[in-house]
């Protein structure tokens, strides 16, 4: 065989290397692997897009368990949301301050760099301070009479609330009233609230009601509560019930009194930015979610002050009931109003005392139809 014929016979045997090599290749994967039966699958997954058009990301400061009203209250929210928005919204749950504390959540609505929290209203007054008027002490003298108020003032509420604080409210949740609980002895009257040392939010409001009683509350952030109660710093704080039993204080305090002075109130809020970015019928979705999320709630709540009292009497903690002398706590309270009216009116005095004669308004409405 010559040369010429044996370069040729060469030149085709690597030509048909070549093309076997170029050929097993195009059967295998950008590694050069044939795909696996996960490459696979996930390719699958991939082509099978959501229907979700939005994501909603719901943040709150508590835990994810049964005990956790709010955390409840967000799963229906969610429910409610996906179920009406026939999947266009999908809602993700970011519970345990994952996403900050409340009133930085808050912000993060106002910003539109959140979309829902669920926040105590007075972690969002500070946001929108005509909104005050629900911390007032003794504002409501039921919870039917602050649930009406909420219902029938939600147009003028969001309307401050979407001013103010860029934000609005899909649903209101309540607790019953604030209560005060202490480890050191009965407080069945003003005078044996004397020498207590009482932990509070840090609210101008609170502060002034405390002291409005006689003493001098101990402002503290809500993370030091128990350690504060548990190594007697504080000898006791005010909460509705359900925190009572939440929180475990039947371990460290012993007598409860109704001194209901506060409507413990809360929101789900969405950031008006994100609202505003939803299709009118989306919009319609998320607002019937809040309804119903909050008559939901409101039923829960009812059923739970009554099993949470049940609950902290067996752990051997004493239920005083309302003090002997609950007027002159209730007289003593609503006189520190008029201090709060310029906070209100957003340095308008004038403003915010107009704001509680509207609120005072629906209050007697609803009184007279009751009768």
């Amino acid at each position: 065989m010559n040369r010429a014929t044996k370069s040729l016979l060469i030149l085709f045997l690597i030509s048909i290397l070549m093309f076997l090599l170029v050929g097993c290749g195009g059967q295998k994967g950008a590694t050069g692997q044939q795909p696996s039966k996960q490459e696979t699958q996930g390719e699958k997954k991939d082509t099978s897009a959501t229907k979700a058009e939005f994501t909603i990301r719901f943040g709150h400061a508590n835990e994810p368990t049964d005990a956790s009203i709010f955390h409840v209250v967000a799963l229906k929210f969610k429910e409610l949301t996906e179920k009406y928005s026939n999947g266009r919204i999908q809602v993700e749950i970011y519970p345990s301050a994952q996403l900050g504390g409340e009133q930085e959540m808050v912000r993060n609505c106002q910003l539109g760099t959140q979309e829902v929290t669920e926040v105590s209203i007075a972690n969002l007054n500070p946001y929108s301070k005509s909104l005050y008027f629900l911390s007032l002490p003794y504002i409501f003298d039921s919870v039917e009479q602050g649930r009406a108020v909420a219902n029938n003032m939600m147009e003028q509420i969001n309307q401050w609330a979407i001013n103010e604080a860029g934000v609005r409210i899909l649903s209101f949740q309540d607790a019953g009233f604030r209560v005060l609980s202490n480890s050191k002895k009965p407080v069945k009257k003003l005078a044996d609230l004397q020498g207590l040392k009482i932990r509070i939010p840090q609210n101008p409001i609170w502060i002034a009601t405390f002291k409005s009683w006689g003493i001098d509350p101990v402002p503290l952030d809500w993370a030091e509560t128990f350690n504060a109660l548990q190594q007697k710093v504080v000898d006791g704080q005010e909460n509705p019930y359900n925190v009572l039993v939440a929180q475990k204080f039947y371990e460290i305090q012993k007598y409860v009194t109704d001194i209901d002075f506060i409507y413990q109130t809360s929101a789900i809020l969405i950031s008006e930015k994100f609202f505003q970015t939803l299709p009118k019928d989306l919009q319609e979705a998320v607002i019937k979610a809040g309804k119903e999320t909050q008559a939901f709630e409101w039923d829960l709540a009812d059923k739970s002050i009554e099993s949470d009292k049940r609950t902290i009497t067996e752990k051997g903690m004493v239920l005083l009931g309302r003090p002997e002398d609950f007027d002159e706590w209730v007289k003593r309270a609503r006189s520190t109003w008029p201090q709060f009216y310029e906070l209100m009116g957003n340095g308008d005095k004038e403003k915010g005392k107009q704001i509680i004669e509207t609120v005072e308004k629906f209050k007697a409405e609803y009184e007279q139809k009751k009768k």
